[in-house]
């Protein structure tokens, strides 16, 4: 459940593996949602962002999938741009199966990434939606397009990733916002915290 307003629920890696099988199994579109859900999770990437994403974005000229994206300035919060890490297996490998298997099956004048189903870009309204109807469905509720990106923030605080870095990852221009709205610590870390003492 959300803890408060703007605040989506972050979930594990086990969890998150439910979400993907449930997805798999009875999404319209499964290659293509299964890479947006990576997307999400395993670079942070807000729900804007993946809308923007195009194939020159994301591809590199050989046709393979960058390591590192450099975000345009317009299609970022703030207009700051950043870089975003696109390093995980899991991440690669699903945007790689729907490239190859749907996207480049798909014919439309756009650039973007991700098609909906009128064979448009996304909206970042549609895309939030889409989010908050995997998740749901998947039994997740309070789950919403920032999920991906706090849990993020979550894992790598739990795998003692400095807060430092985990404030360059999310492209945070403050610390405080890092640490105030993405690593705040629920109830069952502490008790697993007092459990070993």
């Amino acid at each position: 459940m959300r803890t408060h307003e703007g605040q989506a629920k972050a979930i594990n890696a086990e969890q998150f593996q439910k979400v993907i099988d449930f997805t798999w199994q009875t999404s319209q579109h499964p290659l293509r949602d299964i890479a947006i859900l990576r997307v999400s999770y395993h670079s942070g990437l807000r729900c804007k962002e993946i809308a923007a994403l195009t194939l020159d974005d994301v591809l590199d000229e050989n046709g393979d999938i960058k390591q590192y994206l450099t975000l345009r300035k317009k299609t970022t919060k703030g207009s700051k741009g950043g870089v975003a890490y696109f390093t995980s297996p899991p991440l690669r490998e699903a945007l790689s199966e729907y490239l190859v298997q749907i996207r480049s099956n798909i014919s439309t004048k756009y650039r973007n990434v991700f098609i909906s189903r009128k064979s448009t870009p996304f909206h970042p309204v549609s895309m939030s939606r889409l989010f908050g109807t995997l998740y749901r469905n998947a039994g997740f509720h309070g789950c919403t397009g920032h999920t991906g990106r706090r849990s993020l923030a979550k894992n790598l605080n739990e795998q003692n990733v400095s807060v430092y870095n985990i404030q360059k990852i999310l492209r945070h221009s403050s610390i405080q916002t890092t640490v105030n709205h993405y690593l705040s610590v629920d109830e069952e870390t502490l008790a697993n915290i007092v459990s070993g003492c």
